[in-house]
């Protein structure tokens, strides 16, 4: 292992052992003092918002189909109507909305990132990592593709990569619990159930609402 101090607030994976100490687990962590306010983006059990009630997506998938429909060249429109049918398991006909929003202007991120989304929930961990990348290069200071980027490292078993993504989601939204939590998974994944239960705890300060890092809390104690 490298004789070189960390870069601080950086996790760094023992290149010998595979594992975390309990120092560098946290220490992405503790260099911020800003307390995080739950926001509408919580990761969750689906890493996303998917829980919509039915009713709710139906009104809401004739809303912005009319607004498609009126507005065709408009890709803002056509993310909306995607993430609805994506709501709705209509993965495909989500996939080609997000794409001709693509299509409509190169530089929007936001459909590279729904894209990512509907490949993680069909398990197909590449294609997401390649749409959270180029969602990432084209909004380079939005924390969710990293992070997301770093959930489905996590669910391969990359957990070096996985650290990298979520190091970097840290670096643009310091104290974010989904992400602390994230690093909780990999700290587990790798061995170091100390660091993880110290992870997860601090997601919990975060956003005491956490159903997963209490599970995991739970599990580890």
């Amino acid at each position: 292992m490298s004789s070189a101090a960390p870069e601080a607030g950086k996790i760094r994976i023992n290149s010998h052992e595979k594992t975390f100490t309990l120092l560098q687990a946290i220490a992405v962590i503790l260099i911020s003092a800003t307390v995080f306010a739950a926001s509408g983006f919580l990761v969750g059990k689906t890493f996303f918002w998917k829980s919509v009630e039915q009713t709710r997506v139906e009104q809401q998938l004739a809303f912005y189909k009319s607004q498609v429909d009126a507005e065709p060249k408009k890709p803002e429109m056509r993310v909306n109507y995607g993430y609805t049918l994506f709501l709705k398991g209509q993965n495909n006909e989500a996939l080609q909305q997000f794409q001709i929003a693509a299509d409509l202007d190169k530089k929007y991120a936001a459909p590279y990132y729904n894209m990512g989304l509907v490949y993680k929930d069909m398990d197909k961990y590449d294609e997401a990592l390649e749409a959270f990348s180029q969602a990432a290069k084209l909004s380079p200071r939005d924390y969710k593709p990293f992070m997301m980027m770093g959930v489905v490292y996590n669910l391969q078993g990359n957990y070096k990569s996985a650290i990298t993504a979520l190091n970097r989601a840290n670096d643009e939204n310091p104290g974010s619990a989904d992400v602390i939590y994230q690093i909780g998974v990999s700290a587990e994944k790798t061995g170091d159930k100390n660091g993880a239960k110290e992870l997860y705890q601090k997601a919990l300060d975060y956003d005491p609402k956490f159903q997963e890092a209490k599970d995991a809390l739970a599990r580890l104690k």
